[in-house]
């Protein structure tokens, strides 16, 4: 019997490459890629140069990101975010938002907007493949065809 060759092992991911949300594959995101593209986004848009977690601290917005990457994917989580960037405005009184009120409050609002396009889109897709494969005709043209 010869031993089974092992797969090529795939190539380490560093943390300083996690925190480069902006070039890392969505495929290799996890809750510190998502923690920095929230941190960067409230420096960039916000001038926030000090990020300060919400009320439950690091450990709680690690555990909502988290939750939220395993129900959703990384690709939808990263588009509700940048929607919630996109439409929240800050006040002196809130000069920044976090990763805990944005995943907590805001994620249930826009998620099923993105997931509804996201739906839309794929069966739009499928269509065209299919319509593509038989000639523009649904299945039930076909059967009555046959």
């Amino acid at each position: 019997m010869t031993p089974r060759k092992k797969a090529p092992a795939k190539p380490k991911i560093t943390a300083d490459q996690r925190k480069s949300w902006r070039t890392l594959p969505i495929a290799d995101w996890n809750t510190l890629t998502v923690q920095v593209m929230i941190t960067e986004l409230n420096r960039d848009r916000y001038g926030v140069e000090t990020y300060i977690p919400a009320a439950g601290g690091y450990r709680f917005e690690q555990g909502v990101i988290k939750r939220a990457l395993t129900l959703y994917g990384a690709e939808a989580l990263r588009e509700t975010i940048e929607r919630a960037f996109a439409e929240h405005r800050v006040t002196p009184q809130y000069p920044q938002l976090t990763a805990g009120f944005l995943i907590t409050y805001m994620l249930p609002r826009i998620m099923p907007q993105v997931l509804a396009e996201r739906a839309k889109t794929q069966q739009r897709k499928e269509r065209a493949e299919s319509a593509v494969f038989n000639g523009g005709m649904t299945a039930e043209e076909i059967a009555d065809f046959l």
